[in-house]
């Protein structure tokens, strides 16, 4: 189960096991995929998400950026579109997933590069939607360099950090 903070004020939930049923949710949690398509047909998903708790965060956060970049006049994230499609399988060029396999912890310059890139215009979608698969991966520097990132970026670019715990992240995230 996963809890996220963002969309609405209460919490709600999402349980998949894996990315190949997120085309299911509906039938695992009807009022988290509600909430999600609520907040994305009135334009007021929130450009920033944390996602916290077990479960799989990562299908979790890609739903929210289908539900971002989705291109259907009717229900978002139909989960059927092109763009939906290309979100889902992850290879949308304006989905980039935000983490370093290779090491413990991003580096700073990375971190700064992510800053440079955030400020180019999508390439296909009306927004850039950057998953932080891994905030365990993320100092207390590089969090400082992103806060600002986050607080005053351009109105396109769109954030989903994924946390085992709130408190993995600054208070200011």
């Amino acid at each position: 189960m996963v809890y996220y903070y963002g969309i609405c004020k209460n919490a709600a939930y999402f349980c998949t096991a894996r990315r190949a049923k997120i085309a299911q949710a509906d039938t695992y949690n009807s009022i988290w995929a509600a909430a999600v398509r609520t907040a994305a047909a009135r334009g007021q998903l929130s450009h920033a998400l944390i996602l916290t708790g077990p479960g799989d965060k990562q299908a979790a956060a890609r739903y929210i950026a289908a539900a971002h970049l989705c291109r259907s006049p009717g229900q978002r994230p139909c989960l059927q579109c092109n763009a939906c499609r290309k979100v889902l399988e992850g290879i949308h060029p304006d989905v980039t997933e935000v983490r370093d396999a290779e090491r413990k912890e991003l580096s700073v310059a990375a971190v700064r590069a992510l800053r440079q890139d955030v400020y180019i215009r999508p390439n296909e979608g009306d927004r850039k939607v950057y998953l932080f698969t891994d905030c365990g991966q993320l100092s207390e520097q590089d969090q400082n360099v992103l806060l600002k990132i986050v607080e005053e970026g351009p109105a396109y670019a769109a954030f989903v950090f994924c946390a085992d715990a709130l408190h993995s992240l600054l208070p200011t995230i």
